[in-house]
């Protein structure tokens, strides 16, 4: 399939002449530069392919997105602070505080590169911020039930490998 794009876009340039605008307004010819077929082109394989075009590595990230999403939604359950075992402190004043640890999913962002390895032919990059939200109130209880607000972020990466048919 890559290989009819770039014989239609190679045709298209040898069919059509090519029109540029000079600054009198008239239109000028531009040359184009054509291989001969003496000419040594590098076969387009997965490596040299530009991303927009490798459909494998368009799949894999799409998965590897899936998986991510997974897996934030797994650190988010088994933290040690989530807001479900949220830690309730009184501070020296008598006042409590609330704080818990929570990964917001808008905070993800995807990498997917080929690798150089034959047995991980992939590898994925997750990054998110995990943020930190604190309430403040007279009572534990109503320091549980208050507005919470993000007080801090920390960033994380995690890399991930792709290998027999899935993301480990």
């Amino acid at each position: 399939m890559h290989k009819k794009i770039l014989a239609f876009l190679i045709m298209t340039l040898m069919a059509v002449p090519c029109l540029a605008q000079d600054n009198a307004g008239g239109a000028k010819t531009v040359e184009v530069a054509i291989s001969k077929p003496g000419d040594k082109i590098k076969p387009m394989t997965g490596k040299n392919l530009p991303l927009y075009l490798d459909e494998d590595l368009a799949v894999r990230y799409k998965e590897f997105r899936s998986f991510a999403r997974l897996k934030i939604g797994s650190l988010n359950r088994n933290h040690r602070f989530s807001r479900s075992r949220m830690l309730i402190e009184q501070q020296a004043d008598g006042t409590w505080k609330a704080r818990y640890h929570q990964i917001e999913q808008a905070s993800m962002t995807c990498q997917v590169r080929r690798s150089k390895s034959k047995s991980v032919p992939y590898v994925g990059v997750l990054s998110y911020k995990e943020q930190i939200y604190e309430s403040i109130g007279a009572t534990a209880a109503e320091c549980r039930k208050g507005t919470f607000r993000a007080v801090r972020a920390i960033p994380n990466k995690h890399i991930f490998c792709y290998k027999k048919g899935g993301w480990n």
